[in-house]
């Protein structure tokens, strides 16, 4: 009886410990979504008084300890816009479109300050947005499938007599049912897997935003005491195709390109350079 009641005792503190751990961690993640909420309501406030600046430093903190978001960007662009702020503000103008492609109030904002700042608009195109939009994982897990039938088809004619017996299928109708899946599913899985490289391809293309003061120096090499080749406007959107030390090789969408200094340009995708 004792030994009974000792192993029950003991199951007891375990279901105690286990209810103390899981009403922490609620509690821990209740009072960090208050703090998040509390912190974009301040955000919001200073934003809505004209303390743009203010503003933009506590929606970058809100980035800094919850992550990424298409609303935080473009709320943090809103306030670099009206701070006068153009590269930070087109910067996450672009992070903003990047994570929410199809989003016209985003393109809106984006184009109108890319306006402000004299520089040429740069919508998505259909194709960019549908590229962008792709969840890789889905579109993997379609080609899988896909390939499945495509071999349980193959398989299904080796064994059509014995499949037309067990599932009381007359042969011919399911003969027109694989040879259905073969034409459908090869071409399909042909060009869902063309889509899936170009999406990887298009979504690896590292893109940075000119943050540099007025302009970025463009070098024709990349040492310091190289000679200049021109200058990139504050704002615009460059894809960076190499990089040397401090140095970024650089092309923007006008055909300029050349050397720039790394901190003169800020990745689209945080952490990517």
């Amino acid at each position: 009886m004792n030994a009974i009641f000792e192993v029950l005792s003991r199951s007891a503190r375990k279901l105690v410990f286990r209810g103390g751990l899981i009403v922490m961690l609620c509690l821990y993640c209740f009072s960090a979504f208050a703090r998040a909420d509390d912190d974009i309501t301040a955000a919001n406030s200073a934003y809505g008084n004209g303390r743009y600046e203010e503003a933009a430093g506590l929606f970058q903190k809100i980035i800094a300890q919850h992550g990424y978001s298409a609303a935080l960007c473009f709320d943090l662009a809103n306030a670099e816009a009206h701070a006068g702020n153009t590269g930070v503000a087109l910067l996450n103008y672009e992070r903003a479109r990047y994570l929410a492609p199809a989003d016209k109030d985003i393109d809106h904002n984006l184009q109108l300050e890319r306006k402000k700042a004299g520089l040429q608009p740069n919508p998505l195109r259909w194709w960019e947005i549908m590229l962008l939009s792709i969840d890789w994982t889905v579109w993997m897990t379609c080609i899988a499938t896909g390939l499945l039938l495509i071999f349980l088809a193959i398989v299904g004619f080796s064994y059509l007599p014995a499949l037309s017996g067990r599932t009381r299928i007359p042969q011919p109708l399911l003969r027109i049912i694989f040879r259905l899946v073969l034409f459908i599913g090869i071409p399909l899985c042909l060009l869902l897997g063309f889509v899936e490289v170009a999406t990887l391809g298009f979504n690896q293309r590292l893109d940075g935003v000119i943050v540099a003061s007025k302009a970025a120096t463009v070098w024709i090499s990349p040492i310091d005491t190289s000679d200049v080749r021109g200058v990139i406007p504050e704002g615009e959107l460059v894809t960076v195709e190499d990089r040397h030390e401090d140095y970024l090789w650089v092309a923007a969408r006008d055909n300029r390109f050349g050397w720039v200094r790394k901190q003169d340009v800020a990745p689209v995708i945080a952490g990517s350079f």
